[in-house]
């Protein structure tokens, strides 16, 4: 196979010496990086969809309405990829002295980018405050950020946010982190029961209590369901004796599914009809020998979705402006236009990063992590 930034070989062989071949799951690597692409651009679509209606004073909703259930869609996938990734990386991990290693890991794919870009808008605030003009930053926001606890009101988006907006997220993702890893301490069956019960508890707890602190609204918001999610699905996928090879069909009746999920359910009818499109998406196998330049998109955008989910508001922030003065009066078609715009820029500039700093500077906290 011809070897390029785009071939995913080498994440492919990490995750094949990681499970020493003892999983009967073994060609879902492609799977879960188009699944990366598809959340991340979900995010980035429902963003510019908000960023382009910033260019006219009239009303425009370039998602007919479901710009809010668009973005949330993304980042579901996103918590229940993570779900089903450390279940998969770290299977036999469990009662093995591997905490700390794993902790570790985390911490050096998550914390370079995520601090740098909040340094970029703790700056970018600073020098000018009226770029971020509902938001108000004060020194302990910053140190809370820095610690993934949210502290900013966003309206926008209606959550508690760290400096950076869309570190809301993260915030939840170290939550679950620090949940598994507590898991991993004890044996493999054991770990798993503390992992479902403590976040389930923490959900069962929100809703029977109703808190009006933020806080304790944030931390027991049923979406942290979506990671046990994809627990489950691998947990379920490790009893299948075989995969199946994907077709026309089979992938239509996921976009139906998703599409009906997104549009028409929320809460826990939402998760299960997500979870089984999930479960679908994960078993079918995807052949890397045939790549078509639209599969080597796919796979650089979830290669690169990190650094295009962290930067792609503030940049966006900034090309609205920009589009702003080369559009002064658009109309509905130029709108649209704004809106892929956005999306496909913000995109490349995500994937610039990613090749530039990200994929460098995770090698180079790797290799000093041992």
């Amino acid at each position: 196979m011809r070897i390029s930034y785009f071939n995913i070989q080498p994440l492919y062989q990490f995750l094949k010496q990681q499970l020493h071949g003892r999983l009967v799951v073994k060609n879902n690597i492609l799977s879960i990086t188009y699944l990366r692409a598809i959340a991340c651009m979900l995010v980035v679509v429902c963003h510019a969809e908000s960023f382009s209606a910033k260019l006219t004073p009239a009303y425009f909703t370039g998602l007919f309405g479901y710009g809010g259930a668009v973005g949330k869609l993304g980042v579901y996938l996103f918590f229940m990829i993570s779900g089903y990734l450390m279940a998969c990386v770290h299977w036999e991990d469990f009662g093995q002295g591997k905490m700390g290693l794993f902790v570790k890991k985390r911490l050096v794919r998550i914390l370079p980018m995520y601090y740098l870009f909040t340094l970029i808008t703790i700056m970018a605030w600073v020098v000018n405050p009226g770029w971020f003009p509902s938001t108000i930053l004060t020194p302990i926001d910053d140190i809370l950020s820095l610690l993934f606890i949210p502290s900013v009101y966003i309206k926008e988006l209606d959550t508690l946010t760290p400096v950076l907006s869309v570190g809301w997220t993260l915030c939840y993702e170290m939550l679950f982190y620090l949940v598994f890893a507590v898991g991993m301490l004890f044996s493999r069956r054991s770990g798993m029961q503390f992992i479902f019960i403590t976040i389930v508890a923490l959900v069962v707890c929100g809703a029977l209590a109703n808190p009006r602190q933020p806080w304790s609204q944030f931390y027991t918001n049923e979406i942290m369901l979506y990671f046990l999610s994809g627990i489950s699905c691998f947990m379920l996928q490790k009893r299948l004796s075989q995969r199946y090879a994907h077709s026309a069909l089979s992938l239509t009746v996921i976009v139906v599914l998703l599409a009906i999920s997104t549009l028409w359910l929320q809460g826990f009818p939402q998760l299960l009809l997500l979870s089984l499109c999930f479960f679908m998406l994960t078993g079918l196998e995807f052949s890397s020998g045939r790549q078509t330049r639209l599969t080597r998109i796919a796979t650089g955008i979830g290669l690169a979705s990190y650094s295009i989910y962290l930067c792609h508001r503030l940049f966006m922030g900034a090309l609205e402006k920009v589009l702003h003065v080369l559009i002064p009066t658009p109309g509905t078609v130029t709108l649209y236009l704004a809106m892929v715009i956005l999306s496909v820029a913000s995109a490349v500039v995500g994937y610039l990063i990613y090749w530039l700093i990200e994929k460098r500077t995770t090698m180079a906290f790797r290799f000093k992590a041992g």
